[in-house]
């Protein structure tokens, strides 16, 4: 599960007279009650994010991007030793690959060497958290958690498959599905194929992966689920994990701010449309719900800014529903692509 803004609420406090149309907004989260925010903060982790995207597609690196990010997460992290260890990984891979090895061959190696009890992996495969399929907590969606564990989840399964990909010459990217990321990769005949990492990176079919998550047709129309990303977007979709680490926290401005900036490079991203819509819930709830019984005692001078939210609220949310994404029932536990 990528992200929880995904999923929806019905917990909401008596809210008197604003209850009603509050909760008329499919998609409203248990609002982190001490939240505040009149404008966007750009602190040291956004200059950082920013100087990430800014560099060219060629330049940019899938793994140092994750690392770099997760440091945020976990200052402890580092990030150069892991890199080392990523190219030992690589370097395995590359010496198991016949020579001239076709893109088939080192995609059935790749899978073998990092799901199968092997040498490479020291006879312990990479697998599943069943104790946290979803990656509910946070540390266990960071790169370094899952190459010390081996266990993973649909965030760090798919980046790890993709960097060995990618650095042994798979043309591979990340894609996107309601609570869900998953791999695509193309051969050379330019034919995309689902890859379920979460299951030992086996074959899916598009239908198969929509029946399952209730992928409306108008989101495959509108791009935010089941199309391959392209680098830059992959990249800016690392980054929303401290959008929820700011919620958490209360720090709405940086979390818009950041949101704001990663739209630039993935505008098609769902989750920075629900981002925007709970920081607006959560300034309406702070700015006049816990100050004003009725919206008919909001003060005059203060109405076009309880509207200008409202309005933000509205907008965000048809916005959503327009491109095709429905809320998901937060109580299930199931992984969305679970093999049986």
């Amino acid at each position: 599960m990528p992200h929880r803004r995904e999923q929806t609420s019905k917990r909401f406090a008596s809210l008197f007279d604003w209850r009603s149309y509050l909760l008329s907004c499919a998609f409203v989260f248990v609002l982190a009650p001490h939240a505040h925010a009149q404008r966007a903060v750009k602190d040291n982790n956004y200059l950082a994010v920013q100087r990430l995207l800014e560099q060219p597609d060629d330049k940019i690196d899938l793994a140092r991007t994750k690392l770099e990010v997760d440091r945020m997460i976990d200052p402890s992290i580092d990030v150069e030793a892991t890199l080392a260890l990523l190219d030992k990984m690589t370097k395995g891979i590359q010496a198991q690959l016949p020579p001239g090895a076709s893109d088939r061959t080192k995609l059935e190696i790749l899978r073998e060497l990092v799901y199968k009890p092997n040498s490479w992996n020291n006879q312990r495969p990479f697998e599943y958290d069943l104790q946290d399929p979803l990656g509910k907590i946070p540390k266990n969606r960071l790169l370094t958690t899952y190459l010390a564990t081996k266990k993973g989840n649909c965030i760090s399964m798919p980046l790890l498959f993709v960097i060995l990909g990618q650095r042994i010459g798979l043309d591979m990217t990340t894609a996107r599905a309601p609570n869900h990321v998953f791999v695509k990769w193309r051969d050379k005949d330019g034919q995309y194929y689902n890859l379920e990492t979460t299951s030992g990176a086996g074959f899916t079919r598009d239908v198969w992966m929509q029946q399952q998550s209730n992928i409306t047709p108008e989101a495959i129309k509108s791009g935010i689920y089941m199309r391959p990303q392209t680098r830059k977007e992959a990249v800016a979709a690392i980054p929303e994990i401290l959008l929820e680490k700011y919620w958490d926290d209360g720090d709405l401005q940086k979390e818009l701010a950041l949101t704001e900036l990663l739209e630039k490079y993935n505008p098609k991203s769902i989750t920075l449309i629900l981002s925007k819509h709970n920081i607006s819930v959560a300034m309406l709830r702070t700015e006049f719900v816990q100050k004003y019984s009725r919206p008919i005692d909001i003060p005059a001078n203060l109405q076009p800014r309880y509207h200008e939210l409202q309005a933000k609220m509205k907008g965000y949310e048809s916005q959503a529903l327009a491109l095709g994404w429905r809320p998901q029932d937060p109580k299930t536990d199931d992984p969305p692509f679970k093999q049986k």
